[in-house]
């Protein structure tokens, strides 16, 4: 009977040391280690690695940093593709996909999306010297559309023309995607309109153009992402973002990376 009694305790007590640690959340293990681990993929200019430096630099990288200074945390960057983000976030080898991200359908299966941070759309990039002055004339067969594999310019890309051919490409950044439209390897590329007229802003030599300039998919957010059931850290994410739009701080952001890409 006493060893019973022993074996029911032990399991009592393995049953309790389990439930804890089960209890335990991702905001929990992000205050105990003292560190916030943040995946970033390379988009100019929320989020990029300065080739000269080797130091993630953009508005991202700001407001991760005073994310962490008000959790009382370190920030620890974590580099990634935009084709590992939601898998290398359902490896716990991030706490947080901080990124320019749009939320979608297709990747809300696998995360959950805090609300949107900033709002813009996706347009069409073509190679000005080509004869495709409009979305009809892409939407043919024996077009390509080369997008950025990890992104949800792949599904936009195959709704919008269907007819025409989508081609993901697995790169570290938009800049491998835009070089196929410049070098006639692709007839078309889709990506963000900022990050897009941004880029023709700086590489203004390059035969590029906006395929129906002034003509979009509808507008849609960015959002950061975390994994299922990481309720509590969701909720601090949204509350740090209505308190970045009130205090004045994502102006301050947008202002300092965005505005001034832009000029």
């Amino acid at each position: 009977m006493k060893l019973l009694n022993t074996l029911k305790a032990a399991a009592v007590a393995a049953l309790a040391m389990t439930s804890a640690a089960a209890a335990q959340t991702t905001m929990d293990g992000i205050q105990s280690d003292g560190v916030l681990r943040v995946g970033m993929a390379d988009s100019l200019p929320f989020q990029w690695k300065d080739a000269a430096s080797g130091e993630w630099r953009g508005y991202n990288v700001d407001m991760a940093g005073r994310m962490a200074e008000a959790m009382g945390v370190e920030l620890e960057i974590v580099d990634a593709t935009w084709s590992t983000l939601i898998p290398g976030l359902e490896g716990d080898r991030w706490d947080v996909a901080f990124v320019d991200m749009f939320a979608t359908p297709e990747r809300a299966v696998k995360v959950m999306f805090t609300d949107p941070y900033y709002q813009t759309r996706q347009v069409v990039l073509g190679n000005s010297r080509s004869d495709i002055a409009t979305w009809d004339e892409l939407n043919s067969a024996g077009k390509s559309i080369v997008v950025l594999a990890g992104t949800a310019d792949e599904a936009v890309a195959k709704e919008e023309f269907p007819n025409a051919e989508t081609r993901p490409m697995v790169a570290e950044g938009l800049a491998a995607t835009v070089l196929e439209v410049a070098g006639g390897r692709a007839d078309a590329l889709i990506a963000s309109e900022l990050n897009i007229k941004l880029y023709i802003a700086s590489n203004p030599d390059a035969p590029l153009h906006i395929i129906e300039n002034g003509r979009g998919i509808e507008a849609q957010g960015f959002s950061y992402a975390v994994r299922p059931g990481d309720t509590h850290l969701l909720e601090f994410l949204n509350t740090w973002v209505r308190s970045a739009n009130a205090t004045g701080l994502s102006g301050e952001m947008e202002s300092k990376w965005i505005d001034n890409f832009q000029d």
